[in-house]
């Protein structure tokens, strides 16, 4: 009995310990959310950002370890959207924000930074509202804060020059979104 036990031990150890390509998140099967468990300010300015302004800038760690900054997509327009596992608002626009992002096709970055919460609860979230772009935990809420957003769902637009294109405050509905990415290009 003990050796199918160690035999199957064997094989577990080694099927775990193999490394994941490049790029691919630890914790994400293909298709599933990636989930960034860290996240930092980096532009302590003040004041609401506004149309035309720089987007403040921040960085978030995904799975694999690999920081990104938001500074780091210039040259990619971005759907940055602020959010809670607890806003039905919120629930309600992830596949039209999923659907944005799959048919950009990679030219198309969408951030979800939550509010808040911890990364267990926005795991928990994942499993049953699919999305593949990166949900950020923020736990502290200062990216949230920086960018002024005291109510849920917020969204920002940036350019592919890293300026702010607008803000949506409420959720995004396929027309109110298409319409917003229009005016990025």
């Amino acid at each position: 009995m003990k050796l199918p036990i160690l035999a199957f031990l064997a094989v577990t150890l080694v099927a775990c310990s193999q490394q994941p390509a490049a790029g691919t998140p630890v914790n994400a099967p293909e298709g599933s959310a990636v989930i960034a468990t860290e996240s930092r300010l980096i532009d302590q300015g003040h004041g609401a950002p506004v149309s035309g302004d720089p987007a403040p800038d921040f960085s978030y760690t995904l799975p694999d370890g690999a920081t990104v900054r938001l500074s780091d997509l210039r040259g990619t327009p971005v759907v940055l959207n602020f959010w809670a596992t607890w806003c039905l608002p919120c629930v309600e626009e992830m596949p039209v924000l999923q659907e944005a992002y799959e048919a950009g096709g990679g030219k198309l970055a969408v951030l979800a930074v939550n509010r808040n919460e911890l990364p267990a609860a926005i795991a928990r979230f994942s499993q049953s509202v699919p999305v593949t772009f990166p949900l950020i935990a923020n736990i502290s809420g200062d990216i949230g804060d920086r960018y002024a957003v005291t109510s849920l769902p917020v969204t920002y637009f940036i350019r592919r020059d890293g300026t702010i294109s607008a803000r949506h405050i409420g959720a995004l509905n396929e027309r109110a979104l298409a319409e917003q990415l229009e005016a990025l290009e």
